[in-house]
């Protein structure tokens, strides 16, 4: 039974960002091995092309990380994906809340439109500031045996700094950790709204067609399947974008001579492999959004009816 306690404006936005971390912490941390291995695909890394092409590529692939790199190796970079995805689901889950609050004060205000809205706004309001997270971290997860002086967090930081820029001033360098930005932030916005789209209507449906002993009963089963279809179908429809930032934030790095725009990378890509190759690892980024948006979502729930929020 829920106590009476009235918690104050501070307590309730703390406990929501507890809830939203754990929820993003724990679900990435689930997935971690075979996020590295989609960077590594959708990267087109030599070393591991001879593994995109086979149903069985995936295991080969993190086989072959465990066998050359040791168990760590598949949670290279993981630490950087925390720093960037506890703040970023943190306050992600706490603005979604607060948005259907101010954008959906009524039932007849709660329109596809609306939520669409409510997402991209969710996942537009941390991407600047935790943006550089994500490129030091792809550079770290394609990195192998073959660059061990690069492994590190702050050699990786200092190399990608130091990359070549026609603006010799700090703004110039630091403008290196953005390279990709634009597209993510194109990509964030269909693919964050389409996610909360779907899992608002979901959860819509639920309420409309399911007892409140069967939600009751179900809580958990029916938060993991709405959060799986929803990352499924948001990941289907945007990756093409992704493939092109992932070989943005790459470049400079392992197998580039240098840095790469958006046409550059686009051109590269279709080069390598053709259309398929902006669809390159999408098995694997399947495989990997089913459980990351089930785990969040049914976490966050779970973590928000635990802490009373």
């Amino acid at each position: 039974m829920k106590p009476e306690t009235t918690w104050s404006e501070v307590d309730h936005t703390f406990r929501l960002l507890l809830a939203g971390a754990l929820a993003g912490g724990i679900a990435k941390t689930t997935i971690a091995p075979l996020d590295r291995v989609k960077i590594l695909f959708q990267t087109h890394h030599s070393e591991y092309a001879k593994y995109m092409n086979s149903w069985r590529g995936v295991m080969n692939a993190l086989a072959h990380i465990l066998r050359t790199q040791g168990f760590l190796g598949l949670y290279r970079g993981h630490s950087l994906t925390l720093a960037r995805t506890v703040p970023y689901a943190a306050i992600g889950y706490t603005m979604y809340d607060s948005m259907r609050k101010v954008l959906v004060p009524r039932p007849e205000y709660d329109t596809y439109g609306r939520r669409m809205l409510i997402g991209s706004i969710t996942g537009m309001s941390m991407l600047p500031f935790v943006y550089p997270f994500e490129l030091v971290r792809v550079r770290m997860a394609i990195e192998t045996k073959h660059s061990r002086l690069r492994l590190h967090i702050w050699p990786v930081i200092k190399l990608i700094y130091r990359e070549p820029t026609r603006h010799e001033h700090i703004f110039g360098h630091i403008r290196h950790f953005y390279r990709g930005f634009v597209i993510t932030a194109l990509g964030t916005i269909p693919y964050r709204g389409g996610v909360f789209l779907v899992l608002q209507t979901l959860d819509g449906w639920c309420q409309e067609h399911l007892s409140p002993e069967s939600r009751r009963s179900y809580f958990h089963a029916i938060n993991l399947a709405n959060g799986g279809i929803a990352g499924t179908t948001a990941q289907a429809i945007t990756y093409p974008l992704e493939v092109i930032r992932r070989n943005q934030q790459a470049s400079g790095g392992f197998g580039y001579s240098e840095p790469l725009n958006f046409r550059d990378a686009a051109r590269l890509i279709w080069k390598a492999g053709g259309w398929r190759g902006f669809y390159a690892g999408l098995g694997i980024g399947l495989v990997k959004q089913v459980p990351l948006h089930s785990i969040s979502w049914a976490v966050w729930h779970a973590a928000k009816r635990f802490l009373h929020v």
